[in-house]
């Protein structure tokens, strides 16, 4: 699941919980950390959504300490899943697959960042191009107009052959 399509803290927390699940599920049967790889994925896209919505700061909906008791209990649910997952992973997984678990998760975190750097990039070479082509147009605009205007002034002027003699 695509870690941007998930927001909130219930929708989350109900990723996360079905990839945990499934996660205990593999470690238990000897599989290593990499074997559960889109499982940890989806783990970790439902732990990164509660936190999003634990940091942030907009109001929502009328009742602030719903909301505040909803983003807690998300968020000590997932510390409880990810120390269940090291106990797991230490306990019924291969040799290092702790270790393995935080080199990916770190791996996650940095492409996360990565992605999230592209996306401001991106956003600022449209903002820049735009500026640019609008930058060109009023360019444009203002030397038709100058033309415009000289146009008329070297219309109007009167020429020898116009002035009548007296």
């Amino acid at each position: 699941m695509d870690p941007i399509t998930i927001s909130g803290a219930i929708a989350g927390i109900k990723v996360a919980n079905e990839a945990f699940g499934a996660i205990k599920e593999l470690i238990s049967n000897g599989r290593s950390v990499t074997d559960a790889g889109s499982q940890l994925a989806r783990w970790f896209a439902g732990a990164s959504a509660v936190e999003r919505e634990a940091n942030n700061r907009s109001p929502v909906g009328d009742n602030a300490s719903a909301r505040a008791i909803e983003v807690l209990t998300a968020r000590n649910q997932i510390r409880k899943q990810r120390d269940e997952l090291r106990q797991w992973m230490q306990l019924y997984g291969p040799s290092g697959s702790w270790d393995e678990f935080l080199a990916l998760e770190r791996d996650f975190r940095l492409q996360a960042r990565k992605e999230k750097e592209n996306a401001a990039a991106a956003r600022a070479k449209k903002s820049k191009k735009i500026k640019d082509i609008l930058t060109a147009a009023v360019i444009v605009l203002f030397f038709v107009l100058l033309i415009g205007v000289a146009l008329v002034v070297y219309l109007n002027i009167p020429t020898a052959e116009a002035i009548p003699q007296i």
